[in-house]
């Protein structure tokens, strides 16, 4: 019988391009997430006083990059470097603004998304490394793809499942192979994010701190939405170029506008109180028509002394996209709400943003 194994460690490059496969952080994989290898090979196209007639003679390798998804349960820690999870979404966003609470000992991680990602003050020559530990017949060895962007965050829950965070990623090249990292180690379960954990909220969004770099949040008198399933989407943008600059992989990373779409199945109903899905609509069908959105997983396991490991997502508005009832002579009518963010300069002074607490001092 064949051998059958694979685990993942991702590492921060201090330079593009450079390894990183020492202090990494390892997170389970949902599928086997092998990034593919995009190589221009070229047919030499010269007259070379050969008889062309009778096919090409030779093939060039012009220029190499990579691209692919990781698919993980999101846990608010990594094993191993336990920011590493935090890491991931700071490449995505551009930037990061972590604090502790003194009082209590957990630390803040608060993303938003930024202008110029690549600044000094943000990543500056940073990127990541996918480290791919793979079998090669009974032998582990370790796969190193470099200069990895993160370009989309999805972020899907549906009821009874843990949430699944996909992240598509794309870099340089895959570096030497070299023998496995070995030792690896994953985040205790009790830091999973499931369904069970989620919240989801519309209405007043009561924020701690100084916009954007917020440090708490609280729904205490906002309404609570249950949906059978929700799923948030990150863009970016961003895109290699590859430049004449004398190596034969992208060496640039240009932005492009950030984008987060949300989407949920709910009952088609108007109740006394709560959420109107009828409501919704009804404002949607009469104008253009906007909301807010707040999804909260608390793990129920603490970090520090106080408050939980956590993940946030602030959408603080969020314009109607679409979505009628579905009516069906079997079931119950139910609809599929879309909505797509808008930027909020009047009070957060972001499209979206993202909290982790956990008991990393960095990310």
């Amino acid at each position: 019988m064949a051998e059958n194994r694979l685990y993942m460690a991702v590492g921060e490059e201090a330079t593009r391009g450079v390894a990183e496969s020492t202090t990494v952080g390892f997170v389970p994989l949902l599928s086997p997430s092998i990034p593919k290898m995009e190589f221009d090979d070229q047919k030499v196209k010269e007259f070379r006083g050969e008889e062309s007639i009778k096919g090409d003679s030779a093939v060039r390798r012009m220029s190499r990059k990579w691209s692919g998804s990781v698919e993980t349960p999101l846990f608010t820690e990594s094993g191993g470097t336990s920011g590493m999870v935090g890491t991931l979404l700071k490449h995505f966003f551009g930037s990061v603004t972590s604090t502790e609470n003194g009082a209590t000992g957990q630390f803040h991680h608060t993303y938003y998304p930024v202008s110029d990602p690549f600044s000094a003050a943000n990543l500056g020559t940073k990127a990541l490394t996918l480290n791919l530990n793979i079998n090669e017949g009974a032998v582990m060895k370790n796969w190193p793809f470099v200069g990895g962007r993160v370009s989309s965050l999805s972020f899907d829950q549906e009821a009874g499942s843990q949430l699944k965070l996909s992240a598509e990623l794309f870099g340089q090249y895959r570096d030497a192979v070299t023998a496995e990292i070995g030792s690896a180690q994953f985040a205790a379960e009790n830091l999973r994010c499931d369904y069970n954990n989620l919240s989801l909220y519309t209405g007043t969004i009561t924020r701690t701190g100084t916009a954007p770099d917020y440090t708490d949040f609280s729904f205490g008198s906002a309404t609570r939405i249950k949906p059978d399933k929700v799923s948030v989407k990150i863009e970016n943008g961003m895109e290699d170029t590859l430049r004449l600059s004398g190596v034969d992989y992208p060496d640039m990373t240009r932005m492009g506008q950030y984008k987060v779409s949300v989407e949920f199945t709910i009952d088609w109903e108007d109740p006394a109180s709560g959420f109107s899905s009828v409501d919704d609509f009804s404002a949607w069908m009469g104008n253009a028509s906007e909301t807010n959105l707040f999804l909260h997983w608390d793990t129920g396991t603490q970090a520090g002394s106080g408050d939980n490991h956590s993940l946030y997502i602030d959408i603080p508005r969020a314009s109607r996209l679409g979505g009628e009832p579905d009516y069906s002579l079997d079931k119950d009518p139910m609809i599929t709400v879309k909505y797509e963010g808008l930027l909020d300069t009047a009070t957060t002074g972001y499209l979206v943003g993202l909290m982790l607490k956990n008991t990393a001092s960095a990310v």
